[in-house]
Order: C-alpha cells, then sequence, then structure tokens
C-alpha cells in the first residue's frame, strides 16, 4: 500500500479557497437573486467534483480487473473458460 502522500499542489489550494469564499457569500447573502446564483455556482462545483471523483474511481476499478483478468489468463483459467 503507498504511504507517501502527495503535496497539495497550488491549484488545489486556490480552488479550496474560492469554493470557500463562495460558500461564506451564500451564507451571508440574504434570499433573492444573488442568494440563488451563489449556490447554483455551489452546485455546478459539486457536480464537477463529483464526477471527477467518479472517474478517478473508474479508473482504478478498471485496473483492479485488468489485473485479475490477467492474472486469471496467465494461471490457464481463460483456456478453460472457453473450452466449456
Amino acid at each position: 500500500m503507498h504511504t507517501q502522500t502527495k503535496p497539495h499542489s497550488a491549484f488545489n489550494d486556490s480552488l479550496q479557497a474560492s469554493l470557500g469564499q463562495l460558500v461564506e457569500r451564500a451564507t451571508a447573502a440574504g434570499p433573492g437573486a444573488e442568494r440563488s446564483r451563489l449556490v447554483r455556482w455551489l452546485l455546478v462545483a459539486l457536480a464537477v467534483f463529483a464526477l471527477w471523483r467518479f472517474a478517478r474511481g473508474l479508473k482504478k476499478l478498471f485496473w483492479a480487473m485488468f489485473g485479475i483478468a490477467m492474472a486469471f489468463w496467465w494461471s490457464g483459467g481463460a483456456l478453460w473458460f472457453y473450452s466449456r
């Protein structure tokens, strides 16, 4: 298992700071058009983040399945599967 951590990039820090400011502005704004616009931007940011995390998960799943398939193939299991 990997124990080495990756350092945070400047992009991550600036993105987190921008989202923090956006959340503060949305909570401080009164009900109305300004608040709904800020909440809309927050929902867009949340959707992008969720898609990014989902894509990262799919990449890990793909490589795990590929590794299992290669182990199955090299152990001779694939020949048994095709000969049925």
